[in-house]
């Protein structure tokens, strides 16, 4: 229930028939936040709320803490101190600096920490138990839903703890927000691939704002949207991360293997000498880059800059692709490294001594998700930059460099360690910025490309897509019903949907409409997903 209202005389109300449970999902303070949820996300306030709830409703069975919102005057001696939000440059594992961070929190108030997967939580949980002055509760994806039931109970009813949780704990109703702690704020798995989808980072900010409590993120690069919201950012005072070694592939005759033989001599000595290796291989998704069999050059869009596929045409912007730019020549061969191949490679030179993640070998070659809790590495190697940096998104260059330095972190202190990258485009802003060991450049040039552009974080993007039903109308409705409210691009023809991209300066008056256009779309029997904020278009 969001409110009362006083029933029409003409109209008979149904009898309740029961109720689930006695604890309320959300108070007062957090219904406001929870409107702008539905609202931002295109989705029924009903699903939303939803969402603030376990999977197992409780009974009444702990009093629920009900505390005066504090005012101005107990809540220090700045309003700005505590709306703040702030960024904390770590590497792995991040339970020092989150247990910095809970020094400085109020004991008495909720901390709430939000990690990026089961792994990460529970490493956090074990570093930060005894924390003084908190009650540690941990909630996350893998939990029954007794034990998640049991948490949630805390959450709503009780003060004074660190709920560490993975992004299922975005929307719970805390009774005593104190401070929110969101790690890795960039990486994908922050964001549900489902609709709506909610992202983290876009919930917290704007749940702070309406709670008046400050928001920290931790992790090896801000994001823009960070930096963009006037984060402070505490770094290091010099190299924010390793050194990196730049393997440029022109140095070597083009070859058909995604390992240069340079790379390929670190990795055996790294063998012969007892250490461990890592090398990083694009996420499935990527595509695909090509060079050229005469000169080298990585093929790239004349018109974007994107790294191109086998394709005639650019995937980002649709460009027709013509000869090597460099050479005038036409013969191409891909580069995109899968798993598979470079451990097929790779046992040519090391034998049995590499393999996947959970195989019991020294080189072991995995994509950005076996990144998570792989340290002391004596070598970490990227094999494909450009095809991570160069990829047809928006996000691409800086979800590149937060990849990249978190592979460089992965390595032990000492001398003799090395973090190698191999590209066919040293002269491009990720490489630079990874040589000078300092983002700033980077997210200056890279927030005046998206100020141009209209992308996010000073744009907004919603895509849309729509199967099923053949008869529903949507591209005559999406026209109609979008006309002059923002820019429709689309739609493009998938295997079985087809996809719109809608994009403006600000998209309030569209997401309106969007409601409507897509409660039309569902009742004719077509299957919508709204795709808010979307990471790949």
């Amino acid at each position: 229930m969001t409110r009362v209202m006083e029933a029409p005389a003409d109209r008979r109300l149904l009898d309740i028939d029961g109720v689930v449970g006695d604890l309320p999902s959300f108070g007062a303070d957090d219904l406001e936040f929870l409107r702008w949820c539905a609202m931002h996300y295109v989705a029924p306030l009903s699903v939303i709320l939803r969402r603030t709830i376990p999977q197992n409703i409780p009974r009444a069975s702990a009093r629920r803490t009900v505390l005066p919102d504090p005012g101005p005057e107990d809540r220090g001696q700045s309003g700005a101190v505590q709306d703040a939000l702030t960024h904390v440059v770590a590497s792995p594992p991040y339970g020092p600096s989150i247990a910095e961070l809970l020094r400085g929190a109020d004991p008495s108030r909720t901390t709430v920490v939000v990690a990026p997967t089961v792994h990460e939580v529970e490493e956090l949980a074990a570093s930060l138990q005894g924390s003084d002055g908190f009650d540690l509760i941990v909630a996350h994806s893998e939990l029954s839903g007794s034990r998640s039931t049991a948490a949630w109970t805390r959450a709503a009813t009780g003060s004074g703890i660190c709920m560490i949780g993975t992004r299922e704990i975005a929307l719970w109703p805390f009774v005593d927000m104190g401070h929110v702690i969101v790690v890795e704020d960039a990486r994908r798995v922050m964001r549900s691939p489902s609709t709506p989808t909610i992202g983290v980072r876009e919930v917290m900010i704007e749940r702070c704002r309406t709670r008046r409590v400050p928001l920290s993120t931790v992790g090896p690069l801000a994001s823009l949207e960070m930096v963009v919201a006037g984060a402070v950012i505490t770094a290091p005072p010099r190299r924010q991360w390793p050194l990196v070694e730049i393997a440029d592939r022109s140095e070597e005759p083009p070859t058909t293997s995604p390992l240069l033989d340079r790379t390929r001599a670190a990795i055996a000595r790294t063998v012969r000498d007892g250490g461990r290796a890592f090398v990083l291989v694009p996420r499935r998704g990527h595509a695909a880059a090509m060079i050229c069999l005469s000169c080298g050059s990585l093929r790239r869009c004349t018109s974007c800059g994107a790294a191109s596929s086998g394709a005639d045409t650019c995937e980002r912007c649709g460009t027709v692709f013509a000869t090597c730019s460099t050479c005038g020549s036409d013969r191409w061969r891909p580069i995109g490294a899968g798993r598979g191949i470079v451990i097929e490679d790779l046992m040519r030179v090391v034998g049995d001594n590499v393999g996947e993640r959970d195989d019991d070998v020294p080189v072991v070659v995995g994509t950005e998700r076996d990144l998570v809790g792989v340290r002391n590495m004596a070598l970490a190697v990227a094999v494909e930059v450009d095809t991570m940096a160069l990829a047809p998104t928006y996000r691409a260059s800086e979800d590149a460099l937060r990849l990249l330095v978190r592979l460089a972190q992965t390595l032990e202190p000492g001398r003799g360690r090395r973090c190698l990258v191999q590209t066919s485009d040293p002269g491009q802003p990720v490489i630079a910025a990874l040589r000078a060991g300092d983002p700033a450049r980077f997210f200056r040039d890279e927030a005046a490309s998206r100020k141009r552009a209209g992308f996010p974080p000073y744009g907004q993007l919603i895509a849309l897509e729509v199967s099923g039903d053949p008869n529903s109308g949507a591209e005559s409705l999406i026209a109609t019903e979008l006309d002059g409210l923002a820019s429709v691009l689309g739609p493009a023809e998938l295997i079985d949907r087809h996809r719109w991209l809608i994009h403006g300066r600000d998209l309030t008056r569209a997401r309106v409409a969007l409601r409507h256009v897509v409660g039309l779309l569902r009742d004719r029997g077509a299957r919508v997903r709204v795709d808010v904020d979307p990471i790949d278009l």
